[in-house]
């Protein structure tokens, strides 16, 4: 599996507290991690996601949510 590399990820969760923002972070490190050879050694610059989350959403399944439109958003790329 390749490696990935991120420079900069900003999450921006209106409400979520300072550990559970910290626990998001780590889970969406774990799944991109997962899927690391998705951007088959591509440099992509930049993406940007804006999601709608259900309300209530923990960061378990935020993580999983941001995860999966990333890999979607890579898989259209040229």
């Amino acid at each position: 599996m390749g490696d990935i590399w991120i420079d900069r990820l900003t999450l921006h969760v209106p409400g979520l507290s300072e550990s559970d923002g910290r626990r998001l972070a780590r889970l969406v490190a774990d799944g991109l991690g997962a899927v690391g050879a998705a951007g088959r050694g591509r440099d992509i610059p930049s993406l940007r996601l804006n999601l709608v989350a259900k309300p209530n959403a923990g960061p378990d399944e935020l993580a999983r949510h941001i995860v999966a439109e990333l890999l979607q958003q890579v898989r259209r790329l040229p």
